[in-house]
């Protein structure tokens, strides 16, 4: 297999990947709109989330929403990438939450290369390490169809738990509207959410923070159990708080990757102020071959003694 990737990957911010490894594997992203009040910023480019959480704090009535990418900036970047690539695999937020998977699938009908759409039933880091494997599997040479195959093999074994400070956000933002009307006497209770299968799921409440700290732990555990874990904590504004969180969670798992960073803009719209939440994927010994799996863990070896190597030059 050659070493020289002809496979291009794109995916949306929401996936909120850390900027290294965007650089690293060569990921393309096309960032969502934020519509705050008469203002418009671009996700990642224009409004970070220290500036979202601060005006959602400073302006708790304010309207705010996301807008999908055009079809045309799907179009354009697809034209650009098919000077190199032989194939390009789109990657993307849950169809059933965001219009962004179909946007997509339009921009993709005028490329000059073969561009397949892949939907991660999911959001924030599982996203995100979906679109990991994804390009790890195009860094190391390989073809388009290898390439579908990691990322579609990695969506079942991903997902996101949250903890949200209130639920007034994710109801404004109609990602919780199906479980509206059991949630009206629980506005003043901290919700836990998850995100996968195309679904946002309410799981429950916690009166105390604490309280709601422990189930993301608990919960988290129970569903990875002891395979190996990929495994992101997303925090809004507290970043001690999540830093905990990210040790306790990876004290009790088989954890291969971690990383904390910032909830993504986009989502941040609908998580509100105070959330946090945590993204994992999970290596299920059936989703892929045995050859697979070695291939993957080989990868990751040599990029963690490559990162070692770089550390250690002047």
């Amino acid at each position: 297999m050659s070493s020289t990737p002809t496979i291009a990957v794109v995916t949306d911010s929401a996936a909120g990947i850390p900027d290294d490894l965007i650089h690293r594997y060569n990921i393309h992203v096309i960032p969502f709109w934020v519509h705050m009040g008469n203002e418009s910023f671009i996700s990642g480019v224009t409004m970070d989330p220290p500036e979202l959480f601060r005006r959602l704090r400073a302006s708790p009535e304010l309207e705010a929403h996301t807008g999908v990418p055009a079809v045309a900036k799907f179009a354009e970047l697809y034209h650009s990438l098919a000077t190199w690539a032989k194939g390009i695999v789109s990657i993307h937020i849950t169809s059933k939450q965001s219009g962004t998977f179909n946007t997509a699938q339009i921009g993709a009908r005028e490329a000059s290369v073969p561009v397949v759409v892949v939907d991660t039933e999911t959001t924030a880091m599982a996203e995100g390490f979906v679109v990991l494997e994804a390009a790890r599997r195009a860094a190391a040479g390989g073809s388009l169809e290898e390439v579908v195959v990691a990322a579609k093999s990695a969506v079942p074994h991903a997902g996101v738990f949250a903890l949200l400070e209130n639920i007034n956000y994710a109801l404004k933002g109609g990602r919780l509207s199906s479980a509206a009307g059991k949630v009206g006497s629980l506005l003043k209770i901290q919700p836990l959410v998850r995100v996968s299968s195309n679904k946002v799921s309410l799981m429950g409440q916690a009166r105390r923070r604490s309280q709601g700290l422990m189930s993301l732990i608990e919960r988290t555990v129970d569903e990875v159990q002891d395979d190996p874990t990929h495994l992101t904590v997303h925090f809004a504004e507290d970043e001690e708080e999540g830093r905990s969180l990210l040790e306790a969670i990876k004290a009790r798992i088989n954890c291969v990757e971690s990383y904390l960073t910032r909830v993504p803009v986009e989502l941040g719209v609908h998580a509100g102020p105070g959330s946090i939440g945590v993204a994992y994927y999970v290596e299920r010994g059936e989703s892929i071959g045995l050859v697979e799996q070695i291939e993957q863990q080989l990868a990751r070896l040599g990029d963690q003694a490559k990162e070692a190597i770089r550390s250690r030059l002047p």
